[in-house]
């Protein structure tokens, strides 16, 4: 079974089939409609019923090299991310403004012409500001990528993670896998159970490390019993 990493990793492998399928429904189901009118529908619960985009896991990878949570989001901060990138706030690609887009529409299905889904309370994620001299002001890739590469210096499980998913798309430069991997195995050893489950698909697929089914799916084991949920995506 192909993972839902693979179009973000090796950019060849079609997505995960249980997120590829079509949209089982024309609206929300009714345990959505209850979830939007209480204010606290998420692009994880839209993804629990599989019906968000194809690409959604590796856009969701990509807003995490960002230091954004695209599956923890509400129409409300989904809506806030395509304003911010139409203003040149956040610099977002156009498959990532499409998903948006997307998941916004999904969303609002069902709604009157108008109409306004009820507003959560969830707090609206900003583009993130790493020393900026002005406030407010959007850093730009190269600063963000060095920030991350002194935290990952450091020691920083968490900051090899998005560095690893940084430099494998090649956010501020060519892409570089050898280095991506070689993150991940850093920041799995020291127990980050995100890394072991990408780790576990490059084991997977063997196109940088020796593949080993047997350990990929110990590691994607591992990381769903220490809490991923990319390790519980990956054993579904």
């Amino acid at each position: 079974m192909k993972r839902w990493l693979a179009l973000l990793f090796f950019m060849l492998v079609l997505p995960h089939p249980a997120l590829a399928s079509e949209p089982a429904y024309d609206t929300l189901p009714p345990e959505l409609v209850r979830l939007r009118d209480e204010g606290r529908l998420t692009v994880r619960a839209l993804w629990a019923w599989k019906l968000v985009p194809p690409s959604t896991a590796e856009i969701a990878m990509e807003f995490r090299a960002l230091g954004l949570d695209l599956i923890s989001a509400d129409r409300a901060q989904l809506a806030t991310w395509k304003e911010q990138a139409g203003e040149g706030q956040l610099a977002l690609s156009e498959a990532q403004r499409d998903v948006l887009g997307q998941l916004i529409s999904r969303m609002d299905e069902g709604l009157s012409s108008g109409e306004q889904p009820a507003s959560g309370t969830s707090v609206v994620q900003d583009p993130p500001v790493v020393d900026a001299d002005v406030k407010g002001e959007t850093p730009d890739l190269g600063e963000m990528i060095g920030k991350l590469g002194a935290q990952a210096d450091g020691g920083d499980p968490g900051a090899k993670v998005s560095l690893a998913l940084a430099v494998r798309t090649g956010v501020d430069g060519p892409p570089d896998p050898i280095r991506s991997v070689a993150l991940l195995e850093d920041a799995a050893a020291a127990g980050d159970a995100d890394a072991m489950a990408l780790l576990a698909d490059e084991y997977e697929s063997g196109l940088w490390v020796p593949q080993d089914a047997e350990k990929a799916g110990q590691l994607r084991r591992k990381a769903a019993e220490a809490g991923s949920q990319l390790g519980q995506w990956g054993l579904e």
